[in-house]
């Protein structure tokens, strides 16, 4: 597959732009004035400079169709669809923009709209709701209601996890450093279809989670196999796991955010144990997702109200997170996120919904 990029600039109102790509272009402008913060650039690893110097958009034109590519994705190649690398910041300074966009143009006529926007901006919470403002000034409607909260939400986001706290970054840089490793890695897709799923759920049910969630059961599921390959790794030892799951915590906010900018998750511990029925061969799937249960349950409303009221409950809170992975020598660690009701699916600019 050829990916040529046809042009790069910074979003301006004034610049020539093809017909059918004007709507992305113009509803961008409309995004860029009402969150400033996406027109700026990366200043540090703790702030963005909103200088307004504007959005990183690239066109693409791609020689094959789209159900070509999507009949059995390349990941390696997906990457020519996207406008940034992360390795690749210090060579190309472009790469500061704090939002990079980038439209693929098939030969059959589709498009494949990638963003590479930095996660100090925000997560994937805030990137879905970004989405969902941009097809509305795409379609031509009026402002959304969440708008005129956004700049409301970047505050109480800032109040609650302030980025001039150094101790709170350098505390989040131990916490990922310790539950991840530095390497070569692999990417893989797999896929699980809706009967799969369902089934999933049914077996894993058990006295924590008599019903489980499609996340709680594929999640689960990923951790047994993960603990089943590195028994077979350890000689038939089973060691001690710890599996982090991060939590988005907006809606357990009283008022819940809904803003399109900021990081505001949790990271809930989850730790399994070898028990006999690991042994023995019974199934462990209702145990783990009991254990994920038990984890994220524990980032309710009460906690984010704790963490609000009392600083110090958030350093403690994540020293213990810290604790859980290095309290032993010997445990595997696994981290995971989830992007389901995030509305990435329900992004349509005019031409239908994405499929993939």
């Amino acid at each position: 597959m050829e990916v040529k990029i046809i042009s790069q600039e910074l979003i301006k109102p004034s610049s020539p732009t093809p017909q059918h790509l004007r709507t992305f272009k113009l509803s961008l402008l409309d995004q860029l004035i009402q969150f400033y913060p996406l027109a700026g650039k990366i200043q540090d690893c703790l702030s963005i400079d909103c200088n307004d110097g504007g959005a990183r958009f690239v066109e693409a034109s791609v020689n094959m169709s789209l159900t070509q590519f999507l009949t059995d994705p390349d990941l390696i190649l997906l990457n020519k669809l996207i406008p940034c690398d992360e390795f690749a910041v210090v060579e190309f300074p472009e790469l500061t923009h704090a939002a990079n966009i980038q439209v693929n143009v098939f030969q059959c006529g589709g498009i494949a709209l990638a963003i590479c926007n930095t996660h100090k901006l925000h997560d994937g919470g805030a990137l879905g709701v970004f989405l969902k403002e941009w097809t509305a000034a795409a379609w031509g409607g009026g402002t959304s209601a969440s708008r005129p909260v956004a700049a409301q939400d970047l505050k109480v986001a800032a109040e609650l996890f302030p980025a001039n706290d150094l101790w709170l970054n350098d505390l989040s840089k131990i916490i990922f450093s310790s539950m991840s490793k530095t390497g070569n890695s692999v990417t893989k897709r797999f896929m699980f279809n809706g009967p799969a799923i369902e089934a999933l759920r049914a077996r894993g049910k058990g006295p924590s989670a008599k019903n489980p969630t499609r996340v709680e059961a594929v999640t689960g599921f990923l951790w047994m196999c993960a603990l089943a390959a590195f028994k077979r790794k350890n000689n038939g030892i089973i060691r001690p796991s710890i599996f982090t799951h991060v939590v988005n915590i907006r809606k357990r906010m009283n008022p819940p955010l809904s803003g399109p900018i900021g990081n505001v998750l949790w990271m809930a511990a989850a730790r399994y144990r070898s028990t006999r029925s690991h042994h023995t061969g019974e199934d462990v799937l209702p145990s783990v997702v009991g254990a994920l249960r038990g984890a994220i349950s524990k980032v309710d409303g009460d906690f984010v109200l704790g963490l609000r009221r009392d600083k110090s409950l958030i350093c403690s809170s994540l020293e213990k997170v810290i604790g859980v992975g290095l309290s032993e020598d010997k445990v595997d660690t696994f981290l995971c996120s989830s992007w389901c009701r995030f509305g990435f699916y329900d992004t349509d600019f005019g031409w239908g919904k994405p499929i993939w």
